[in-house]
């Protein structure tokens, strides 16, 4: 019953899609660390999820769409910030990752619920990710993009404006869409949503 309405949503969500938007090529079955694990393009997200203790997550029950950055995203992040995060540069922590923010990274890349392409067309919203921050599905283009609408802890609304009022972080794509889990979905993005 699950192969065949995975075969069916990858089917029909193939068919209304956008064509700048890449899809998986054949259906994939299990859990949301497996279909991650079994895509390379997220080999650097997935190493960052079990890292940070968050791979549990991703193969328990609670639905969940995981916004992936592709290994492609890591390349376009801030310089060193990877390095610090997992204690792969100098400092009085060498060594040992910094389990907060690394867990505060990964979660912000996580949201409750199952959230389609299908289903993000035509709307802006702001959904609150598991690590408390929000972020900003906009379904109005050609191809749905996400994007940091309010950090985690954060006061108001950092959409589009970083340090200084400049654009420091654009909204992410999605580029590899719909991949359907057991529990819940992935959305391959181009970006990281940095909280």
């Amino acid at each position: 019953m699950l192969t065949r309405r995975i075969l069916f949503g990858a089917t029909l969500s193939s068919a209304l899609a956008a064509p700048a938007i890449l899809r998986a090529q054949v259906a994939v079955s299990g859990d949301i660390a497996r279909i991650l694990a079994g895509t390379s393009e997220f080999s650097r997200f997935v190493e960052l999820a079990q890292r940070s203790g968050e791979i549990g997550r991703l193969q328990g029950t609670q639905a969940l769409t995981v916004f992936a950055p592709t290994n492609a995203a890591f390349d376009r992040a801030p310089v060193g910030l990877l390095q610090d995060l997992l204690g792969q540069t100098g400092g009085s922590q060498s060594g040992s990752p910094d389990q907060f923010r690394l867990t505060a990274l990964v979660t912000h890349h996580f949201i409750a619920g199952v959230a389609t392409t299908t289903s993000m067309r035509g709307a802006i919203r702001d959904v609150p990710s598991l690590n408390g921050g929000l972020v900003r599905i906009d379904g109005t283009g050609a191809v749905p993009t996400v994007a940091v609408a309010r950090p985690s802890g954060g006061p108001s609304s950092n959409f589009g404006t970083g340090a200084g009022g400049q654009n420091i972080q654009p909204p992410a794509r999605i580029v590899l869409a719909d991949l359907m889990a057991s529990n819940g979905i992935v959305q391959g993005i181009d970006n990281l949503l940095l909280p």
